[in-house]
């Protein structure tokens, strides 16, 4: 089994995010754990949901 980059790493990775904001996203998840990180992430004003699903179909090819 092939192991899946995590969704942050990925768009950080992309220059949608800093690792900072990924923690930020994080702590506000522990907060709202039904919330996924992209949720959060878009929530917060980070990046878009255009974003997210590019970085999504990014995670699902690998």
């Amino acid at each position: 089994m092939v192991n899946k980059k995590m969704i942050g790493e990925i768009m950080v990775s992309l220059g949608y995010v800093s690792l900072e904001q990924i923690n930020e996203a994080r702590r506000n998840q522990m907060d709202n754990s039904a919330k996924r990180l992209g949720e959060c992430l878009v929530e917060l004003g980070y990046v878009s949901n255009d974003e997210v699903d590019r970085a999504l179909g990014i995670q699902n090819v690998d």
